[in-house]
């Protein structure tokens, strides 16, 4: 039997390219998408290799249901993997970002991430004397859980967060001989940066003290695409996380992760916030 991989938020970027992926590396990949149509145009273009899964992160209450469907499909085989990709990138000054948006943000890049790990972690060997050989979960993080980057702090701290969740459930889990792995890309070319609420489409800060650095955003964003990785540098670590013998425990996928360790904060410091074109 093939083995079977869950990924979340497959409907484009990093999770679709890493569904296609190990689909072409012979798994059956089970993916989350938040609406019907995007689950039947992935199933087109993947083929019968690819089963959807209709829940969002945040419905903890669609999830049983979405178990319900893995696990009839592969039944005492368990799953080899579970990706969790689903995630956002909210953009603008903390200080001037509502509580409620600072909620929803961890709400999906770290609580649903949770919920779903505990939702399918008996499906992944999570439960002592299972006859399921146990799985492997990978989450997705970032640079940004290393390095907090000016106008992205709400990221950051929600990325932190999945380094912390990561390293305590891989130490956790050791009991069923589940490992769990973190993947720290930088920038790399995909639809995410479509929906940052771009600062030349938002104008929430346009009469505030930060006006000058939002408006100087997409100039520093396509600074950085330029510099921009491939999405395959993603795939070969999430595959390499998945099928080697002996995983790291997390992949940083650009040498800026290292920074902090090797040059003092207050230097840090001067260098983001002329980066990100903020004066005082």
């Amino acid at each position: 039997m093939k083995k079977s991989v869950v990924i979340t938020g497959v409907s484009t970027g990093i999770g679709f390219a890493a569904a296609r992926e190990l689909i072409g590396r012979g798994y059956h990949v089970f993916g989350s998408v938040r609406k019907e149509a995007d689950g039947e145009r992935v199933k087109a273009e993947l083929g019968e290799a690819f089963t959807p899964l209709l829940f969002d992160v945040t419905d903890t209450a669609a999830l049983p249901a979405a178990v319900a469907v893995v696990e009839a499909a592969v039944g005492e085989n368990g799953i080899a993997g579970l990706v969790n990709n689903a995630g956002v990138a909210p953009l603008g000054p903390l200080m001037l970002t509502s509580l409620e948006e600072v909620r929803q943000a961890f709400e999906i890049n770290v609580f649903g991430l949770l919920a779903v790990t505990q939702a399918f972690g008996p499906l992944l060997g999570a439960t002592l004397g299972s006859k399921r050989p146990p799985g492997r979960i990978v989450n997705l993080s970032s640079i940004s859980g290393g390095v907090a980057f000016p106008m992205i702090t709400l990221y950051a701290m929600t990325k932190h967060a999945v380094e912390a969740l990561s390293d305590g459930l891989r130490r956790e889990l050791s009991i069923y001989g589940i490992d769990v792995i973190a993947i720290e890309p930088g920038v790399i070319k995909t639809p995410i940066w479509d929906k940052t609420g771009v600062a030349t489409a938002d104008t929430r800060f346009k009469d505030t003290d930060y006006a000058e650095a939002m408006a100087y955003y997409p100039t520093m964003e396509a600074k950085e695409l330029k510099r921009a990785k491939p999405i395959k540098v993603v795939t070969d670590a999430i595959c390499h996380a998945l099928e080697a013998a002996t995983p790291r425990t997390r992949y940083p996928l650009v040498g800026l992760w290292h920074i902090r360790k090797v040059i003092p904060n207050r230097l840090l410091d001067r260098l983001l916030i002329k980066g990100a074109g903020l004066k005082r």
